[in-house]
């Protein structure tokens, strides 16, 4: 059952967030549904499966499990019947098309039940991959029991056959993507088959893409083509989850949107193509050099919106300072993720918007709590804290030598707090680990320590940690500052200030399991219906849209203020 458990993350990217009802046709045993509800939890759906056995184990993920062929009368029927008058956001077929008798119906006899600018998302294999052009010029085309050329496929699609389908099933091809596996082999190939290629009079980009993809993720929308917004963003050198949470997670959301055209990079972007300039988010970028400022300007001369995004207090980087924080004044809007910080921001630029951190997924967590059989789990891994835990350090290095045979420490990054637990703990040290492998040690705890003491810097942080905590299913222990902001985090969060309410509420969770059990299914519960991307996505697209067509006047704004700064810089001089 390992393949119909897969989910392909090339398709899983291209299914919008925002979607309220899904229809997989061929959900296997719900693996890519998991997948997909881990990212938009509050999704409906729906899937068809073939086979009896996934589709009894998908019954235990998706909301409707329909089994049979979809081209079969009485399936489709059943889906009819068990719908009612109930239509789809999405349709999505990984790997299933190429198995079908008469493909082309089946898409148009399921965009009937789709809503007015549904999406249609679809993996199939090519054709004309290196693989089968090179077996093919060996005098081989032999089936196998999968792979591009699985003795159950009945139809082989080239990119343009594939978008010619959906065109013609009355889907308008919004675009169309190589998958590309084992690229250092693909690029040999292509260098030996190009030439033929262009002896046929063939064009040397298109025999590449055409060459290169092992399959293609096209989609299709019902109805006119939305107009697309072009969106790149452009993030700091990635440490600690900063860029991931203001530049990763949140593109991704909005680039799964049928309506966005979005790319992102740390430290170099490319812009997205296929729309007209839109809107250039520049993260913690201080534009206090000439190259960086030049290509700004160049950026505004073509009719993009610029776009500046910080998540902590800019007094705390000489860059900002020393530049009379040109990085918001200088440019058109500024994003932040908390209100206070967007106060601040506004004695430079009055254009600004807060979209709060949120989680881009739920992830894996174990079941059973503890998640390590007998022994509590607790979790400390943020940056820079050292100030922070240093007032309540002789409380929890006291309650964790008292307590070395029920709590197993897990420290990332923090050398001084690993080092400062005494000997007779069982603790793991961690260097400072990219985000994914982050969150996958996270929520394989049970508590996190999240102290932060009163200062001007803390009071203008976000309360990122408290979600990802919460969204891992792990129970946060933290300050009221910042967090106790919303008054919701009281109900799955525990606060303590005073070294004694630090004790007192770590003895309290490491004491019952049903209270920590109890609380993380609150805090995940929280995350998954407030603080997801898939939430914020629309919010983020309006607003980036608004800057658009208000750009003549926000450049004027932004004129005005660079005039405003030239005189102090020659003062400063």
């Amino acid at each position: 059952m390992t393949y119909y458990s897969n989910a392909n993350p090339d398709l899983l990217a291209k299914i919008p967030v925002t979607a309220r009802r899904v229809l997989e046709i061929g959900c296997g045993t719900g693996g890519f549904a998991r997948a997909y509800r881990d990212i938009n939890p509050s999704a409906e759906y729906w899937g068809v499966e073939l086979f009896a056995e996934a589709a009894e184990e998908a019954r235990g993920v998706l909301d409707e499990v329909v089994l049979g062929s979809i081209e079969e009368a009485a399936v489709l029927a059943e889906l009819d019947a068990r719908r009612g008058d109930r239509r789809f956001d999405v349709l999505i077929f990984g790997d299933v098309l190429e198995h079908l008798l008469d493909p082309w119906s089946v898409l148009r006899t399921l965009r009937e039940r789709m809503e007015p600018s549904a999406v249609c998302a679809i993996c199939i294999p090519n054709v004309g991959h290196w693989t089968l052009v090179r077996e093919q010029l060996l005098g081989r085309w032999n089936y196998a029991d999968a792979g591009l050329l699985d003795r159950t496929h009945l139809r082989f699609f080239s990119r343009d056959t594939a978008v010619e389908m959906i065109s013609t099933a009355g889907w308008g091809p919004l675009d169309a993507d190589a998958r590309v596996l084992w690229p250092d082999k693909t690029e040999a190939a292509i260098k030996a088959l190009t030439p033929a290629a262009l002896s046929f009079g063939g064009d040397a980009s298109k025999a590449k893409r055409d060459l290169s993809a092992f399959q293609w993720v096209l989609r299709g929308v019902n109805g006119p083509l939305p107009p697309r917004l072009a969106i790149a963003a452009l993030g700091m050198k990635k440490v600690g989850g900063v860029t991931e949470a203001r530049v990763d997670h949140p593109m991704a959301a909005l680039a799964s949107l049928p309506s966005i055209r979005a790319t992102w990079g740390a430290g170099t972007v490319a812009l997205p193509g296929g729309a007209e300039p839109g809107v250039f988010v520049l993260h913690r970028q201080f534009l206090n050099d000439e190259t960086l400022t030049g290509h700004v300007e160049g950026l505004v001369q073509k009719g993009w919106t610029v776009v500046s995004d910080i998540d902590d207090d800019p007094h705390h980087w000489p860059g900002y300072v020393e530049s009379d924080f040109r990085a918001f004044r200088g440019v058109h809007a500024v994003t932040v993720s908390t209100e206070p910080l967007a106060e601040m921001i506004r004695r430079w630029n009055p254009n600004v918007a807060v979209f709060p951190n949120a989680a881009a997924r739920l992830p894996d967590a174990p079941a059973t709590t503890p998640k390590a059989g007998d022994r509590m789990r607790v979790f400390f891994g943020a940056l820079n804290r050292e100030n922070d835990w240093g007032p309540v350090r002789d409380q929890i290095v006291a309650l964790a030598d008292a307590h070395a045979d029920r709590i197993d420490w897990v420290v990332v990054h923090d050398q001084g707090f690993f080092d400062a637990l005494p000997a007779s703990a069982s603790k793991t040290f961690h260097p400072t680990l990219p985000h994914p492998k982050y969150m996958a040690l996270l929520a394989g705890c049970d508590i996190a320590l999240l102290p932060l003491s009163d200062t001007p810097f803390n009071r203008l942080k976000s309360d990122l940690k408290l979600v990802e905590s919460a969204s891992a299913g792990v129970v946060p222990v933290c300050s009221r500052l910042i967090y106790a902001d919303d008054p919701a985090h009281g109900a799955f969060a525990v606060f303590a200030d005073s070294p004694d309410e630090w004790h007192q509420a770590l003895l309290g969770l490491i004491a019952s399991p049903d209270e920590v059990k109890r609380r993380r299914d609150l805090g995940r519960a929280h995350v998954a219906t407030h603080r997801m991307h898939a939430h914020e996505a629309p919010r983020r697209e309006a607003w980036y849209r608004d800057l658009v067509t208000r750009g003549a006047d926000l450049e004027a704004q932004r004129q005005a203020r660079l005039a405003a700064m030239a005189p102090r810089q020659s003062q400063n001089a």
